[in-house]
């Protein structure tokens, strides 16, 4: 019961993980459509009314008997509203005194006369303020008409006399304009609605997407950490039992009790190398782990490094065969790469029997380097090579107490090619075997 309510408890923080993920996209996005939705609105509403203020600032202008100013795009604007234009005269107590206005001139002939008289009741409604004097102000009628007005105060020394001395109101209607920004809002609405139902799709795809390398990397932490828990109880069983058994015998001497010290140490020498390796891929996947450079010449370099191998594989009657045509001085992390064929010529020694080949390569192609390591032995299947350069894993499990291996050597050679920005690639031999063929680029050194 406890180690279900255990296996959960991740399960649960990877859900409200991605519930947190969820809605600080869905917050992130809203954010964003809200603040296009305001400066949409920002710009396009004065863009709606900016003909409707330059006439009316130029009406004024004509009115003050000033030459309009703005060229013949403020004319152009004076003409556009010319025809739902007109003129309220104030005297200085607020009375209208051109109280039979009548629409204007252009649009006369397109009105019957009741629509006149509504017409002129609906001006005459509106009140002068002088608070707002020489200032833009949008007013309502009967929350039908809307009207933008601009008042001023014209002074008794202009020539036009219908005007001087009193307080003039240009008034345009608007209700075009109105209707065009009552469209805008409601299409900003819908489209800002559509959006935001898009928005929660996106952002649950998207948490989701955001926590599969997470419950990735989980998965493999949580493998990782089985596997090394396994191959860390076989060779401390192994020493346990030896021990025990020696205590049960105290009265031996060390040479009655040779093959279980010697099995002891095996299995300790086994245990080291296991941690050397947990602690190498464990360094290398916090970054902790650095690449040191040096200039290296390659070709006495990979001689003394391959050396040892053809005399174990002459030793196991095996055939081995090196050609070495690099002969460039390369900058190369000399130990991570004598450490990187280690691995491939032992696992090719591993998994050959007596009478097979095997041969090292080394050459120059275009502008990369390349090693080939071939066997004839036992060979990959096309199931095993995507496989292999994962930890712990292993083609033959059966075999991995007699060869020796824990199904790090491989895992620890693509980090070292991984880190020089090599590649490598598993082809297989003929008739049997494998090669695998690994490639960098070209760093002389300096």
């Amino acid at each position: 019961m406890d180690t279900k309510n255990h296996s959960k408890q991740p399960q649960h923080a990877f859900a409200k993980q991605q519930w947190w993920l969820f809605v600080g996209e869905l917050v992130s996005f809203a954010a964003i459509f809200l603040t296009m939705a305001l400066i949409l609105w920002r710009v396009f509403q004065p863009a709606i009314y900016q003909s409707v203020n330059q006439g009316i600032r130029v009406q004024r202008q004509v009115i003050l008997g000033k030459q309009p100013t703005g060229g013949p795009a403020s004319q152009d604007a004076y003409c556009s509203i010319a025809f739902r234009t007109s003129i309220l005269v104030y005297n200085d107590h607020g009375q209208l005194l051109n109280g039979n206005v009548n629409r204007p001139v252009n649009n006369q002939t397109s009105g019957t006369n009741a629509d006149q008289s509504k017409y002129i009741k609906t001006l005459q409604q509106i009140k002068l303020r002088k608070t707002s004097l020489n200032m833009l102000r949008d007013v309502r009628v009967n929350n039908q008409n809307s009207f933008r007005t601009l008042t001023f105060y014209v002074p008794e020394s202009n020539p036009n006399l219908a005007y001087a001395g009193y307080y003039v109101m240009i008034v345009t209607n608007t209700d075009s304009e109105r209707v065009s920004v009552q469209i805008f809002k409601r299409v900003l609405t819908w489209t800002m609605l559509f959006f935001w139902l898009v928005s929660i799709v996106l952002s649950y795809v998207l948490a989701r997407l955001n926590m599969r390398p997470i419950m990735r990397s989980w998965r493999r932490q949580r493998e990782f950490v089985a596997n090394a828990a396994h191959e860390l109880r076989t060779p401390l069983t192994i020493i346990q039992n030896k021990l025990e058994l020696m205590l049960t015998h105290p009265n031996d001497k060390i040479v009655d009790q040779t093959e279980q010290i010697t099995m002891s140490l095996g299995e300790v020498r086994r245990l080291n190398g296991l941690t050397s390796d947990l602690l190498l891929l464990a360094r290398s996947d916090s970054d902790m782990t650095q690449i040191n450079t040096e200039a290296v010449a390659m070709k006495p370099f990979l001689e003394n490094v391959i050396q040892p191998y053809s005399e174990i594989a002459a030793s196991q009657d095996k055939h081995f065969d090196s050609t070495i045509d690099l002969t460039q001085t390369l900058s190369i992390d000399r130990q991570r790469i004598h450490q990187l064929i280690v691995i491939f010529l032992d696992n090719a020694l591993k998994y050959t029997t007596t009478g097979n080949d095997i041969s090292f390569t080394a050459k120059q192609v275009g502008n990369r380097w390349i090693l080939r390591v071939a066997d004839t032995g036992i060979g990959l299947s096309d199931a095993d090579k995507p496989h292999v350069f994962e930890r712990f894993y292993r083609v033959d499990k059966s075999r991995s107490r007699q060869t020796g291996g824990n199904g790090l050597g491989l895992s620890i050679a693509k980090w070292i090619i991984d880190s020089h920005k090599g590649r490598v690639a598993i082809t297989d031999n003929t008739p049997t075997g494998t090669i695998f063929t690994i490639s960098f680029p070209m760093t002389k050194a300096k």
